[in-house]
């Protein structure tokens, strides 16, 4: 079974994602038509989850999105920053369960298309 890594730069200069002439190094280096890239610093990498939401959007790392909890019974709407956790080797809910565990997303955003979004998600939390 053949395993494709995706990933999506957001470049800070041109202040949009892309992924055209990019390639990751087997130790992380980011790579730009195969050559090195000067100041790594401007951009951000982020790692595709391997599934989409209930309108087949992909779902990246650090994405924002809405999902439905079951519990008790009830159902409640919660909203929730995709993170990767290294010690479990699979992506979670920011301070919350594994993704996989969830139903009904929805990607609302990201902090880089949407920074006025991520701020109201970060003042709702504390």
């Amino acid at each position: 079974m053949a395993f494709t890594i995706r990933f999506r730069v957001w470049d800070k200069q041109e202040k949009e994602f892309t992924q055209k002439g990019f390639s990751l190094t087997l130790d992380g280096k980011l790579l730009k038509f195969g050559q090195p890239i000067p100041n790594e610093d401007n951009y951000i990498v982020n790692s595709f989850t391997g599934l989409k939401d209930k309108y087949d959007k992909d779902l990246f790392e650090e994405d924002i999105i809405e999902h439905t909890v079951a519990k008790g019974g009830n159902l409640t709407q919660h909203t929730g920053i995709i993170r990767f956790n290294n010690e479990h080797g699979a992506f979670y809910i920011e301070n919350g369960p594994p993704l996989l565990q969830l139903f009904s997303i929805r990607k609302v955003g990201n902090p880089y298309e949407n920074p006025i979004l991520y701020d109201l998600y970060l003042k709702s939390k504390s």
